[in-house]
């Protein structure tokens, strides 16, 4: 089967399963609206909302035809992306969530939901290896010209993990390629895995009118 049927089926898949999503959120959004509804039963259902519009943008993200947004043309602020994937993976795991944040804003040049995938994945990852009374910690940083994801857990380390705990990383790894990156593993300070990976940084307003007024000089 050559890779452009392959991406055509796919294609028509994705194109199939819009509609159930669509029906998922409809269904909750009118679950949300019924009388006496627990608060902890109205929370779930605007999760379960929040996750079904997420998978929704991966749908759109397959069907959307590459040509309409050239590299560059969109910037994400990690920041949101990686709350967004920490807040869906609260809903299924008990264990302890660090996050370190940088003071502003970094930005990359690629989609929302790109973004967003590649850190669920890496923190899927981190609290299967921890365990469901674990630890993980999540940094965002800037290093130079790049954003430095770095995403740690206080499990065994890699090695000796379940079977299949690295596919999620495995696809991280090949997008991070595509977009000029890179992933790096290792050991953390909690004893586990950290994966690191850089991405590079869209330059900030400060830096451009820096770059705008050497030139004008």
């Amino acid at each position: 089967m050559s890779n452009a049927y392959r991406r055509v089926g796919l294609r028509q898949a994705c194109h199939d399963i819009r509609q159930p999503i669509a029906g998922v959120v409809a269904l909750a959004e009118a679950a949300l609206g019924e009388a006496g509804l627990p608060e902890r039963a109205r929370a779930r259902l605007e999760q379960i909302i929040k996750l079904a519009e997420w998978q929704s943008d991966v749908v759109e993200q397959v069907l959307r035809v590459p040509e309409d947004e050239p590299p560059g043309s969109c910037h994400t602020d990690v920041v949101r992306a990686v709350n967004e994937a920490v807040a869906a993976e609260r809903v299924t795991w008990a264990g302890e969530v660090t996050l370190i944040w940088p003071p502003e804003p970094i930005l990359v040049s690629l989609q929302e939901v790109t973004m967003r995938r590649m850190a669920a994945n890496l923190l899927a990852n981190a609290t299967r290896a921890a365990g469901p009374s674990g630890t993980a910690t999540i940094e965002v940083s800037r290093r130079g010209n790049w954003m430095l994801l770095a995403v740690e857990d206080s499990g065994p380390g890699f090695g000796r993990l379940p079977r299949g705990s690295g596919l999620g990383l495995s696809a991280v790894a090949r997008q991070a390629i595509e977009h000029q990156g890179r992933v790096e593993c290792g050991r953390g300070r909690l004893g586990g895995g950290r994966v690191s990976l850089w991405l590079p940084a869209v330059a900030s307003r400060v830096e451009e009118g820096m770059a705008d007024a050497a030139r004008a000089v």
